[in-house]
């Protein structure tokens, strides 16, 4: 979510917009955009029907991958630490861009957490130069 956070300028120069979906309670979903410094719009699904429509995938599996170390070190040598849980520690993320015909033109399924896309594939979905109004 930071490097998409630290995308956000690009993705309005595309005249776009970063939603956040977390699947915590409304006031975990405060507290972690408080945390981020998020701008953006954050919604909450407590019952994850957006995750199972879009396939994400959820288990305790992912969790014992060995890249969940690597990932977890990137982290934090980025200076984030882990807190508390919110929300389903099973439920792994992704990213989707959607045009604004509902398409999706873009879409990333985490395998393990900590596993995001690489930001520059996220904005080359996007059209270029098409500043939001």
């Amino acid at each position: 979510m930071a490097q998409l956070r630290h995308a956000a300028g690009g993705i309005h120069e595309r005249g776009a917009e970063l939603f956040v979906i977390g699947n915590g309670a409304p006031h975990s979903a405060r507290a972690f955009a408080k945390e981020l410094s998020l701008t953006t719009p954050l919604w909450v699904d407590e019952e994850r029907a957006s995750y199972r429509a879009l396939e994400m995938k959820r288990g305790v599996l992912p969790l014992l991958a060995p890249r969940v170390a690597a990932h977890a070190l990137r982290a934090f040598r980025a200076g984030f630490r882990q807190t508390a849980v919110r929300g389903d520690a099973w439920q792994l993320g992704g990213v989707l861009v959607v045009r604004p015909d509902g398409r999706v033109a873009y879409r990333y399924l985490g395998d393990v957490p900590g596993d995001h896309p690489p930001v520059e594939e996220v904005l080359a979905a996007l059209p270029p130069g098409r500043p939001a109004s």
